[in-house]
């Protein structure tokens, strides 16, 4: 199966260049929040995933979850994912579109995935540096994750920059087995 941001990224610029046009991202940029965070329940994905539950039953769950939150366009949205076997990747839609999002307005969200909590010092010198390389403001998100041992991962965008010890350990153990 293709990579998920490779089924993605056709939906979210499709929904982008509508929401330019319409000069609407901030809406678009809400509607696809809500439907990220309903797609992203683990009971709705068990539904989503169940190959027992109709689309029919699946969108309406979807509209009973998302109450008022979506227009008719947001809805048509939903339609065409599910027509498409697409509404499991509904949090990479949104998270694409949130990169063309800040593009478009000059600055870019990066995340920094560390074994151990990232204080603000450490923070605004990422910001800086990545900011010196990219051209961009950037905003930084920080999340922990024990299993990298040390070191971080930031993801910027398509860049991936991995110095996590974990990573080092793994191309070491390879390069010694090949």
């Amino acid at each position: 199966m293709a990579e998920i941001s490779t089924l993605a990224r056709p939906y979210a610029q499709a929904i982008f260049s509508l929401a330019v046009a319409d000069k609407n991202l901030k809406a678009w940029s809400d509607k696809l929040a809500l439907l990220k965070e309903v797609a992203s329940n683990e009971s709705m994905i068990e539904v989503i995933t169940n190959p027992d539950i109709s689309d029919e039953q699946v969108l309406s769950l979807f509209k009973e979850l998302c109450k008022d939150g979506l227009d008719e366009q947001g809805m048509n949205f939903l339609k065409l994912a599910a027509e498409n076997g697409r509404l499991e990747i509904i949090p990479a839609i949104t998270d694409a579109f949130e990169v063309l999002h800040a593009e478009s307005e000059g600055s870019i969200k990066a995340q920094v995935i560390s074994a151990y909590a990232v204080n603000a010092t450490q923070k605004k010198s990422i910001a800086e540096a990545l900011k010196k390389k990219l051209g961009r403001e950037v905003t930084i998100t920080t999340k922990t994750d024990k299993s990298l041992l040390g070191g971080v991962i930031i993801r910027a965008g398509d860049m991936v920059i991995d110095g996590s010890v974990k990573t080092q350990l793994e191309k070491i153990t390879h390069s010694l087995l090949g």
